[in-house]
């Protein structure tokens, strides 16, 4: 009798200390989190592209800007040329 109570006892502890299985709307949050990071995680990369994109397109327009602007100075000291001739 005392090995059958002992022999309980200790199955319940066991049983008590046992894994804890979560439920179902823990596990419901833990996969709608994951998909919201999934998302933001593909979100951040076409964010990325996009803005290496407008970098290159950038760069490509202060070029331009320059070389509007040496032309610019290059056609004023034509004009200054000819009007000093005068």
């Amino acid at each position: 009798m005392k090995n059958f109570i002992g022999a309980l006892l200790i199955a319940l502890i066991f049983v008590g200390c046992g894994p804890k299985w979560a439920k179902k709307e823990t596990l419901d949050a833990l996969n709608e989190a994951r998909a919201a990071l999934q998302s933001a995680e593909s979100r951040i990369t076409e964010l990325e592209n996009a803005k290496a994109q407008l970098l290159s397109q950038k760069a490509q327009l202060e070029q331009e800007i320059a070389n509007l602007s040496a032309e610019i100075d290059a056609l004023q000291s034509k004009i200054d040329a000819r009007c000093k001739k005068k």
